[in-house]
């Protein structure tokens, strides 16, 4: 014990087995996982108070149901319109979908074309919160 309040008091504990501190780490590493962070929980934030009004968030990730197709498709809120009221909200989309082309030579093909489309809420679905997708989006 005696011994042990010297080596405290010697420093001799922080040449042995520093503590490691966030000191340690580089500014720009600090302020990069902050930022992060901060950015991931006012989105989670804003999507839980869009929910708790019956609505959808910018940035939100969604599930879009194209009713012609019947196929799901995963989205993002782009832009929240709220021109005919705010109890009736319409939404910009941005989602990728399939596109069959004919190449020169008459051979087909697919691509993936990215989509912007407006929509009504009834063709939206919540999706599960996952902080890598959002964070995909944010930056």
């Amino acid at each position: 014990m005696v011994l042990s309040k010297l080596a405290e008091l010697i420093g001799l504990y922080d040449v042995l087995a520093p503590i490691r501190s966030d000191d340690n780490c580089k500014p720009e590493e600090t302020d990069r996982v902050s930022t992060k962070r901060s950015r991931l929980d006012a989105q989670k934030k804003a999507e839980e108070v869009a929910a708790s009004r019956g609505v959808f968030a910018k940035n939100q990730r969604v599930q879009y149901h194209n009713k012609l197709t019947n196929a799901v498709s995963d989205a993002v809120i782009i832009g929240v319109h709220l021109d005919d009221g705010p109890d009736d909200p319409y939404y910009t989309k941005r989602y990728k979908k399939q596109q069959e082309v004919v190449q020169d030579d008459g051979s087909p093909s697919v691509r993936i074309v990215e989509v912007e489309k407006q929509t009504n809420p009834d063709r939206l679905s919540r999706v599960e919160w996952n902080a890598e997708k959002s964070w995909e989006l944010l930056q």
